[in-house]
């Protein structure tokens, strides 16, 4: 023990802090591992977990249609611990019906007669906040592992970003303006976002000077030629279950859609210039330009084809469904998924215009100290 306690001595301050990280983390996941596992105790409603299942499949006009016999036990409730029997019936595709499997957990509701006593059981729902928290406390720990301090400020940034769209939420909700809250909120966003993760410093001025005037013109160029056009080929058909204007809420989709692409040439500019002036802060200004300038004419590409890819890829289904029925893809492209083309190349135009802008005032404030005096190199 006197030996241990030597060598944990003997270890410097960096490596100390990292086992009481790791420590830590560790008790954390245990912790949240057990919590997420045995929390039916905090749920109004009731909950049931599948022991055994009896599966028999038939073919229905629909297709292949699978019935599953559920034998269950009561996690929760004052019939915590009875046996109840269930049923559920899935199509071949289950893509709104339940898959059920052996010590998965459902929400059900239970008939009882004047003794209180089961009569009968159906199912609701599926629990699914035990996998969701799984993930969520991988999330966790391989952002924290990896990133370290770093990676505790961008959860925290994530966290207040969330706050932020459900404030946003709320004030549409209660008949503000959408479009200009969603403007002040992307404000906060990118102050916030950038700040609690780069800190308060030359280079995270210098993104957020970027991100705000790339968002903002590439919104400026979009609301121009959709005025002027007036909205001539923009197809506002998978939005018609809205009981609102569409044009506001594709409008604030696209301002808050396109942030984070462009949050992230930013950051990425000026702190590859940073580090190149901080390696050699002789460098002139025109070879910290021209450095900068390929450095973003190598992620520009990228990250169109990122935002391309993120915003079409939710509408597989949909297109897949549509080429099965006979549509070309010219309807599909045109009528159909307008409004993710038009979010994509809003978003990449507001790419192309933050890299220019967040590489000059980077090398500005690098290179004439004097502008940049009151932030921290």
């Amino acid at each position: 023990m006197s030996r241990f306690l030597l060598r944990l001595g003997s270890v410097t301050k960096k490596q100390r802090n990292t086992l009481i990280t790791a420590a830590l983390l560790i008790l954390v996941s245990v912790f949240g591992y057990y919590f997420v596992s045995s929390n039916e105790s905090y749920y109004p409603m009731t909950i049931a977990k599948i022991t055994s299942i009896a599966a028999a499949k038939a073919q229905a006009e629909t297709g292949e249609q699978i019935t599953q016999k559920l034998s269950a036990i009561v996690m929760n409730g004052p019939h915590k611990g009875e046996a109840i029997s269930l049923q559920n019936t899935a199509s071949y595709s289950r893509a709104t019906e339940l898959d059920l499997k052996a010590d998965d957990e459902v929400f059900v509701t239970l008939k009882q007669n004047p003794a209180n006593q089961i009569i009968s059981a159906q199912i609701l729902d599926f629990k699914r906040d035990t996998h969701l928290a799984y993930i969520t406390i991988l999330f966790v720990l391989l952002i924290l592992l990896v990133g370290g301090f770093k990676g505790f400020r961008s959860l925290a940034s994530v966290a207040v970003n969330i706050t932020i769209v459900s404030a946003v939420t709320q004030l549409f909700l209660h008949g503000y303006n959408l479009v200009l809250i969603a403007a002040a909120a992307s404000l906060l966003f990118i102050v916030l976002s950038i700040s609690l993760v780069s800190g308060l410093n030359k280079k995270t001025f210098a993104a957020v000077i970027g991100t705000v005037i790339g968002t903002f013109a590439s919104m400026l160029l979009a609301a121009a030629v959709m005025l002027l056009t007036h909205n001539n080929g923009v197809h506002y058909e998978e939005m018609e279950f809205l009981t609102s204007p569409p044009q506001p809420i594709f409008m604030a989709e696209i301002l808050i859609g396109t942030l984070g692409a462009i949050m992230d040439i930013a950051i990425t500019i000026s702190a590859s210039v940073e580090e190149m002036y901080q390696k050699n802060p002789q460098t002139e200004k025109k070879n910290l330009m021209a450095s900068g300038m390929e450095i973003g004419k190598d992620i520009m590409g990228t990250m169109a084809n990122t935002l391309v890819f993120a915003y079409i890829s939710g509408s597989i289904p949909l297109i897949l469904l549509w080429l099965a029925n006979g549509n070309s893809p010219f309807y599909i492209v045109n009528i159909n998924i307008s409004l993710e083309i038009i979010r994509a190349l809003t978003g990449s135009i507001g790419i192309v215009l933050s890299i220019p802008v967040t590489l000059f005032v980077t090398v500005m404030l690098l290179k004439k100290h004097r502008i940049g005096e009151g932030l921290q190199s």
